[in-house]
């Protein structure tokens, strides 16, 4: 893993300088900062069972950047962490022996995406081409998505809303029918299991109540792939 940490880094820097260079996507991103590396304490590659991504580090209160050194923060102990370490519970998964954790956009922006969306589709490329190269490193994997943000990046088929994979029909009612999006409906060929990001999840009644019946209709249908 340690190698792969190493590589991601390498071509970090590489796309860092040719971003510099490029007249129009340069002026999205705050080059004060470094790029964002993924997270994981795995020993080995074939160690990982399942991939969180998110979409972008960018924090609203620049001087909040500089405290942001690893993939969602997961250097240090606090909300996000708890929750992410809630899932991986659940799912049975040791958050630090077996999750590798990385964003599609690793690069702070100037300003939020939230506030101008045609930052996410002018720098779409570049970041989706390195994603796909930097996850083809790991087989047999899931990946769990943070937040509809990320997802409509992701996915080209199918819906990019979280709660139509978690069936909901009202309030905070689910059918039950749970879905993920599979590997040919989305630019990385991966199964995608979308959840809300931690702020949405801890203000929602709907994603606070169906969170565990969620993650296990992903085990049994992880369980029911491997058999295949």
């Amino acid at each position: 893993m340690k190698n792969h940490i190493l590589q991601i880094n390498r071509k970090l820097k590489a796309t860092k300088k040719k971003l510099s260079k490029d007249c129009v996507l340069k002026k999205d991103i705050d080059f004060n900062y470094d790029f964002i590396l993924p997270f994981s304490k795995a020993q080995n590659i074939s160690d990982i069972k399942l991939i969180f991504i998110g979409q972008d580090p960018t924090v609203r209160r620049q001087e909040s950047r500089k405290e942001i050194n690893v993939t969602l923060n997961l250097d240090k102990e606090n909300s996000l962490k708890t929750y992410l370490k809630t899932v991986c519970d659940v799912l049975q998964v040791d958050i630090e022996k077996e999750v590798y954790a990385t964003n599609l956009y690793k690069c702070f922006f100037k300003i939020p995406p939230t506030d101008d969306q045609t930052i996410l589709t002018r720098q779409f490329k570049i970041w989706m081409d390195l994603l796909i190269n930097e996850l083809s490193a790991f087989k047999n994997t899931f990946v769990i998505t943070l937040g509809e943000p990320v997802i409509n990046q992701l996915i080209h088929s199918n819906s990019k809303k979280v709660k139509d994979y978690w069936d909901y029909i009202g309030k905070t009612k689910s059918g039950g029918n749970f879905k993920c999006n599979e590997s040919f409906e989305n630019y990385l060929q991966k199964r995608i299991y979308p959840i809300a990001h931690q702020p949405t999840w801890n203000r929602n009644e709907f994603y606070k109540s169906h969170l565990n019946n969620y993650l296990g209709y992903l085990k049994r249908n992880e369980i029911k792939s491997t058999k295949a």
